[in-house]
């Protein structure tokens, strides 16, 4: 057990930074993976605490909570179909594994207690003060570990401490509001001067009640521009109220070739980065922290420190790691307020372009989706630069 000591610094094999998705996923998958080694995650907050956070688990997401050992036990809305709104029109696609909304403050308390339930000490209100090599300064007093996964979130002090750079952070602003509770995940990428969308996500209140969660998300912004009011006006749009300031947050995006870690300590979660195309966090937390986890375990069961090189590895052949791959290189020709040719926005309203997006974010294998995506992309491509027209779904299937 880890507490206070006067003198000598508290020990354990593997020390995990922040208690959300990735942390638990990564304790959890550790303790699976290497029984014997002696866990704990700190955290700055009390649970349950409040998250900023659509609370979208994508199916994508579900199968990585899975893959981590966890469960889905809280209340939650399934969501079977998505939205996509592009240059003034709209398609609809079914989502082959649907997802699930959650409220953070009940699932992440959850989690934490689905850690503690397998061994794992989680220390409530213990920040992150100070790091060295093998030493971490934290609320609860000095903490000496053999491994350091940092899963602190966007905001979190890991980074900066490890000497690596911050990384790029997208705005973003989000209410809670009285809803329909419609079964579909809306994206509106026409939301005005946005390089990125506005979101409607269905939810619930503690009381049953029906609730939306809105917001926008930009990936890029230009200087000056009001992130809160670009809100309020397309949420009156969609005859929502949003009523004060929207809360404000910022999402750090995954980079292609971006740092994983430093030394013996593995980032993961929004501390690596999330998928700039919509905006998920969950699934890529769960997904970065499972594997952070079991390699840390693995590497530790047998005396050793976990390897950046491997753990780089590990995530660039996963599943969730060849999707969040090809979404990076998709948000670059999506997210653009001014089209050029080739770009995928126009060809996104192409259902069997939906088809495979939603088949991705359900966790579907990309071998085929996204050969699927690519052909199409190209076929697409090539008979507009030929007749100045789409080409039919006959000759697209033919």
């Amino acid at each position: 057990m880890i507490g206070r000591q006067a003198r000598a610094p508290a020990r354990c094999d593997l020390l995990i930074v922040g208690a959300g998705p990735a942390g638990c996923a990564a304790a959890v998958a550790a303790r699976s993976a290497a029984p014997d080694l002696s866990i704990a995650i700190i955290d700055r907050a009390r649970f349950p605490r409040d998250k900023l956070c659509g609370g979208a688990i994508t199916g994508g997401g579900l199968r990585e909570l899975e893959l981590a050992g966890l469960e889905l036990r809280v209340v939650h809305v399934p969501v079977s179909e998505v939205e996509l709104r592009v240059d003034g029109r709209r398609v609809r696609g079914r989502l082959p594994r649907p997802a699930a909304v959650v409220r953070r403050r009940e699932w992440d308390a959850d989690l934490v207690n689905q850690a503690r339930a397998r061994g794992v000490t989680v220390l409530e209100e213990a920040p992150l003060l100070g790091l060295s090599e093998e030493v971490a300064d934290t609320g609860a007093g000095p903490i000496a570990f053999r491994a350091l996964v940092c899963a602190d979130g966007s905001a979190g002090p890991s980074r900066r401490l490890l000497g690596l750079q911050p990384g790029v952070r997208a705005p973003l602003r989000e209410a809670w509001v009285p809803g329909e509770g419609a079964a579909r995940l809306v994206f509106d990428l026409d939301a005005a001067g946005v390089q990125g969308y506005a979101w409607r996500f269905p939810s619930r209140a503690e009381d049953g009640s029906l609730l939306e969660n809105c917001g926008i998300y930009a990936a890029e912004l230009e200087p000056g521009f009001d992130l809160s009011r670009a809100l309020a006006g397309w949420a009156k749009s969609e005859g929502l109220a949003v009523e004060g300031q929207p809360e404000a947050w910022a999402l750090r995006l995954a980079e292609p070739g971006g740092p994983v870690g430093q030394g013996r300590a593995l980032l993961c979660g929004d501390a690596l980065g999330a998928d700039p195309l919509a905006g998920e966090g969950i699934r890529y937390a769960l997904w970065s922290g499972r594997i952070a986890g079991r390699l840390a375990g693995q590497a530790l069961h047998r005396g050793k420190r976990p390897s950046l090189r491997r753990y780089r590895r590990r995530l660039a052949l996963s599943r969730s790691g060849v999707t969040l791959w090809l979404f990076v290189h998709l948000a670059r020709r999506i997210h653009r307020l001014a089209p050029r040719p080739g770009d995928w926005r126009g060809m996104a309203l192409d259902r069997a372009v939906v088809a495979g997006l939603a088949s991705a974010i359900s966790g579907a294998p990309l071998f085929t989706t996204g050969a699927a995506l690519l052909w199409r992309y190209a076929l697409l491509r090539g008979g507009v630069g030929r007749s100045g027209r789409q080409p039919s779904t006959r000759e697209l299937d033919g």
